[in-house]
């Protein structure tokens, strides 16, 4: 996580900690309402690093939604392989 998002995350359970009256504020309220389980999966972590579905579409000069796809886990797999090595060879950390 950057440190952006650890304020974010520190921001929205003090709030949410406040909305349900919990004083002091428990792990349990934030690994529940706060942090996203998802938050370690392919685009976020591509988003981390600054590249969004369409600077990868641009990069890979493919459709956007084929992009999409392919970091929703809905593309037929010898499609997600290529992409995933043209990914590695253009250096984008997988």
């Amino acid at each position: 996580m950057t440190p952006l998002q650890v304020e974010q995350h520190l921001t929205l359970a003090l709030e949410e900690a406040c909305r349900v009256g919990q004083k002091p504020v428990s792990a349990e309220l934030i690994e529940e309402s706060i942090l996203t389980k998802d938050r370690n999966d392919l685009e976020p972590r591509l988003i981390r690093y600054g590249y969004n579905a369409k600077a990868l579409a641009e990069l890979l000069n493919v459709r956007p939604k084929e992009i999409r796809d392919f970091l929703h886990g809905q593309l037929a797999p010898g499609r997600a392989q290529e992409l995933q090595q043209q990914l590695l060879a253009a250096g984008i950390p997988l």
